[in-house]
């Protein structure tokens, strides 16, 4: 099932406290191509927080990590929901020493929420894809920032603007020099704008893709199920045609049945065919008929398969 992953950046880091403050999500079209559905994905974002309140005894409102991995970096202090703004704010307690140090640093520039789709569909006025959240994580990413991008640092009460962290490639490319300087120059790299357009088309035909699969494997399931409901009902078919072609017929009983002119008469032998077939003419028409259909009950045709 795909991720969730929906990247906006940090808004003020509180040293003395350890805090982080931003916004964990909001109804805004993301680098997938996709738009967070406030209205419907508020129920989860409660219920999440909610019950990670009750498991820690009131000391954490929600698991923070770090770039999605399995790295404890802290937890929810607080988590509010703008209506208005149609965003989830929250703040952040690092309480990871190398995650806490990275905050500092500006290297992480923003949060990220992780979990699965509940559910999503066209959205009429934009084209993209709409989705109901269902979170089970907050993460502090490292996704780089538009140039000049920048946050607040408050110590000892004074608030101090710094900007993010350049990302880690670029630094690289800077500091260390070239092993070959007769090497041939690198190719001219796509603009920014056309680069991220590629990579949310790649991004929406995954997610498009995934979606199908998953609609593939519940038709499947319910294939199975019907399969599980009809299986037993030809098992007893089976059996019963079975019994039926295990059943011998009884010798000669045309002729007997012929031989009765009403219930109850006694039984006359005969014994050629032609004989029959002279008695069944003579016999009125009813009684005829009645003759021939007893016949067919006595003598039951059996099954060609």
């Amino acid at each position: 099932m795909p991720k969730l992953d929906l990247f906006l950046p940090l808004t003020k880091v509180d040293v003395d406290e350890r805090l982080v403050h931003g916004v964990a999500t909001a109804e805004t079209p993301d680098r997938a191509g996709e738009i967070f559905d406030y209205e419907s994905s508020k129920p989860y974002y409660e219920a999440w927080s909610q019950t990670a309140r009750e498991a820690s005894g009131g000391k954490s409102l929600g698991a923070v990590r770090a770039m999605h991995n399995r790295i404890a970096a802290g937890k929810l202090t607080d988590i509010s929901f703008d209506d208005e703004g149609k965003r989830v704010l929250v703040s952040a307690k690092i309480v990871d020493d190398d995650e806490w140090a990275k905050v500092i640093e500006g290297v992480y520039t923003g949060f990220s929420q992780g979990g699965r789709y509940v559910k999503r569909w066209s959205d009429g006025d934009t084209g993209l894809t709409r989705y109901t959240a269902d979170p089970t994580e907050i993460s502090l990413v490292d996704v780089p920032c538009v140039p000049g991008a920048r946050f607040q640092v408050v110590k000892d009460g004074v608030v101090e603007e710094r900007a993010f962290a350049p990302p880690v490639s670029s630094t690289k490319l800077q500091e260390t020099p070239a092993p070959q300087p007769a090497a041939p120059s690198p190719p001219p790299q796509a603009s920014q704008g056309s680069s991220s357009e590629a990579l949310a088309k790649a991004a929406l035909a995954i997610a498009s893709a995934a979606d199908k699969l998953e609609k593939a494997v519940e038709e499947n399931s319910r294939l199975r199920a019907a399969l599980g409901q009809v299986t037993p009902e030809l098992d007893a078919l089976a059996k019963r045609v079975a019994t039926l072609e295990a059943q011998p017929l009884p010798p000669r009983a045309a002729l007997r049945a012929v031989a009765r002119e009403f219930d109850g008469a006694p039984e006359t032998r005969i014994g050629a065919l032609d004989t029959a077939i002279k008695t069944l003419s003579d016999l009125p028409e009813k009684e005829r008929t009645l003759a021939l259909m007893k016949i067919s009950l006595a003598n039951p045709v059996r099954a060609g398969f």
